[in-house]
């Protein structure tokens, strides 16, 4: 510790040497780090586990909404397959994943592994109410308990990030509800698909309710970012590199173009000319998708920590 925040030696030697190994050891003290864990190399499944959570979730509410087995269906295997499927591959030591359960007083990735448990138990059980005992007491009450564990799906990975203090940029209350918004945001996207298909799906409904998450989604954005920037210098950094440096491409394009601009002027278009193009319309789903996964992308790969201790003066920034 001493060696990382005192005065760099003049003399050269193994003296010198022996400190500038300590100092390269010890740089996450007292510069900005990226994360890794979360995004690189095994990381990617558990970026891909995160938005496939948002997205069954907000697929299971909308079609709750809606009333459509077809796509209450789809999100429970969008959820148990998809997102399970992604969080077990990522486990390094996967026999071991149940001691996960024991802390839910603490930690939200206990209490998420809870609500996705108890979202594809009850979320099964009531398809099958729902396909031999409808109307009856049992699948209302069955229908209840699944949409409010994929309310649970949706959010608490926005909460498993935002109890990292030392990440300015997910250090914050608002990324909760973005979460949410953008698993509803996609739910809406593919209940239009479904609606195309005859899957008991308003599609006027359904469009309508992606375009307006589309705005709000955008205005949640901007609004997310910026109190990012007035909080501190690490937050600062974040969103530069996202909209300047290598992430940029994937924030303008993935999360701008593609996931708000085309969608929205696909929405824009049918709402307009009063014509549905289902060509048209899949497209616009399928950049939405892609928008959803951009965002959880740019925040994992900008996530950086803050330093422990102020720089010293005679390291370059």
């Amino acid at each position: 510790m001493i060696c990382v925040l005192g005065r760099k030696p003049a003399a050269k030697g193994p003296l010198q040497k022996g400190y500038e190994n300590t100092m390269e050891a010890h740089e996450w003290m007292v510069r900005s780090t990226y994360q890794t864990e979360w995004i690189t190399r095994r990381g990617i499944l558990l970026w891909l586990a995160m938005y496939a959570g948002g997205l069954g979730g907000g697929l299971y509410l909308v079609s709750l909404y809606f009333n459509s087995f077809i796509g209450m269906f789809v999100s429970l295997l969008i959820v148990a397959g998809l997102k399970g499927g992604f969080h077990f591959a990522y486990l390094g030591k996967p026999l071991r994943f149940w001691r996960i359960l024991f802390r839910p007083k603490t930690s939200w990735l206990t209490r998420g592994f809870i609500f996705v448990v108890f979202f594809v138990g009850f979320a099964a059980i009531q398809l099958m109410l729902s396909r031999w005992l409808p109307g009856t007491v049992w699948e209302i009450l069955l229908k209840v308990l699944a949409g409010l564990m994929a309310v649970g799906v949706i959010v608490y990975t926005g909460f498993v990030l935002n109890t990292v203090k030392a990440v300015s940029l997910w250090n914050s209350p608002l990324l909760p509800l973005l979460f949410a918004m953008c698993g509803l945001m996609g739910g809406f996207g593919l209940s239009t698909v479904i609606a195309l298909y005859g899957g008991n799906v308003d599609l006027h409904a359904a469009e309508t309710g992606s375009r307006w998450l589309l705005v709000i989604n955008a205005l949640l954005i901007a609004v997310y970012l910026w109190r990012a920037v007035q909080k501190d210098e690490t937050g600062r950094k974040s969103v530069m590199d996202q909209m300047r440096g290598e992430v940029a491409p994937a924030f303008w394009i993935g999360v701008i173009v593609l996931g708000i601009a085309a969608p929205l002027a696909v929405t824009l278009f049918s709402y307009l000319s009063g014509e549905v193009i289902p060509a048209m319309l899949i497209a616009g789903v399928v950049c939405e998708l892609i928008g959803g996964l951009s965002v959880r992308y740019c925040l994992l790969k900008v996530g950086i920590y803050k330093p422990l201790f102020p720089r010293p003066s005679y390291l370059k920034p």
